[in-house]
């Protein structure tokens, strides 16, 4: 059966292989690239977070989950042993963990609602989906990362009377305590040392539905009582203040205070990119920042980055400056509500690592039926491949293609207990203002 050959419409008979089976116009498209192009274009300006993550690809189940293990140092010895034998030593170990779990979207295109314009329809789709894939993953990354950087520190938004529970703006980061090397759920056995307030207290137990923390200890909970955690990674705000509660509209971001996370991580003797440390900040961070005069100065100074190039406002202060419309923001402020927080990040190399399935591409393999639908593996960044799936029509009349992205695997924050200090992750700093 054929259609006129002045319709842009396609053929309905079927051949082997999915191509035969698409209208020509997206036949062409997938011929020649440029199907794989608009999707990747689409996703790459969203892809920041994932860009600098390790690739650690796994095979497993769905739910599966894999334990990662990173060794501490052997104490320096500097007594001297001259005649005596040398004493057998140890280091420790730590571990973390990723889980397989699978993402994806798809969107179907009506070939017969959009016969005039078949080709830009449908490569308006893709472009839509490939968004869709970088912003997804992109947030997948980015809030792993700022749950591990974020965690541990937080403040009590309910006031109450002496009892061991209070209510705080964030769990993040109190759930789990390190026990000989392997994160724990906190416990009356394994409680995790906190302070409240500036006092000495435990966590026993957290409820995420309903933030609550249990304490080791009863005390009379005031709202906006910082609550910190012995093994809280370090965050940097204006002033020298506690949590993000005591935030106010002057509480503005400055060069001064991205120079102290630039030192935290050379103290911690974190890895850079190149010679640089990465910073994502987000619009507002960015105009704050040409209102500081130390900025100003020092970007007189910059050259361009060879990583993030126009994404970048170039590298000085041993920073590579990246524009990231995606950094959260949360309410915060006195009374938690009466400004916004922003909450750039300054990264250090081996902060994040992707942990994606081995062989999403080749799911089909051995089937019989691997051209149908038509399944390809889009680089869209360092560490993470989409699968890019068309699938042909599946209803009688032959009329909705379907385009589906898909992503399975993890991103782990792999923890850094064992050296420098008590703080569990020290390879990125959050930089938190208003």
């Amino acid at each position: 059966m054929y259609l006129s050959t002045g319709s842009r419409w396609f053929r309905l008979d079927r051949h082997a292989g999915v191509r035969p089976t698409l209208p020509a116009a997206i036949t062409a498209i997938m011929q020649n690239g440029m199907l794989d192009r608009t999707f990747q274009d689409a996703l790459i300006p969203e892809f920041l977070f994932p860009a600098l993550a390790d690739q650690e690809p796994w095979q497993g189940g769905l739910g599966d989950t894999k334990t990662f293990t990173r060794k501490g140092l052997l104490t320096p010895v500097t007594t001297a042993i001259t005649g005596s034998d040398a004493s057998a030593n140890t280091y420790s170990i730590e571990q973390w963990s990723v889980i397989m779990d699978q993402y994806g979207n798809s969107v179907d295109t009506n070939l017969l609602q959009s016969a005039m314009t078949l080709a830009s329809k449908f490569l308006a789709d893709v472009q839509q989906l490939g968004i869709n894939a970088g912003q997804s993953i992109n947030q997948i990354a980015r809030n792993k990362l700022y749950a591990a950087y974020m965690g541990g520190s937080t403040w009590c938004t309910t006031a109450g009377s002496s009892d061991t529970s209070i209510i705080v703006q964030s769990v993040n980061g109190f759930a789990n305590v390190m026990v000989n090397g392997v994160l724990t759920p906190v416990s009356a056995g394994n409680p995790l040392n906190v302070t409240i307030n500036g006092v000495a207290n435990t966590v026993t137990g957290v409820n995420a539905g309903t933030s609550t923390l249990t304490l080791g200890t009863a005390r009379v909970d005031v709202q906006g009582d910082p609550v910190i955690a012995a093994n809280a990674p370090n965050i940097i705000r204006p002033s020298g203040i506690s949590t993000g509660f005591n935030l106010i509209a002057g509480s503005v971001a400055t060069l001064a205070l991205f120079r102290s996370a630039v030192a935290r991580l050379r103290s911690m003797n974190v890895p850079t990119f190149g010679g640089y440390y990465t910073a994502h900040i987000d619009a507002t961070t960015e105009q704050e920042l040409f209102n500081d005069a130390d900025f100003k100065q020092a970007l007189q100074g910059r050259v361009d980055s060879p990583i993030w190039q126009g994404l970048s406002i170039g590298r000085f202060s041993g920073i590579d400056w990246v524009r990231n419309i995606e950094c959260p923001t949360v309410a915060s402020g006195t009374g938690g509500s009466t400004v916004t927080a922003h909450r750039p990040i300054v990264m250090g190399a081996n902060t994040l690592v992707a942990a994606p399935f081995a062989d999403t591409g080749s799911l089909l393999a051995g089937t019989g039926v691997e051209d149908v639908p038509s399944v390809r593996m889009v680089n869209a960044a360092n560490s993470v491949d989409v699968a890019l799936i068309v699938r042909p029509p599946q209803d009688r009349l032959q009329q909705n293609i379907s385009t589906t992205w898909s992503w399975v695997g993890d991103f782990g924050v792999p923890s850094d207990s064992l050296t420098g200090d008590a703080a569990l992750y020290k390879r990125a700093v959050v930089v938190e203002h208003a």
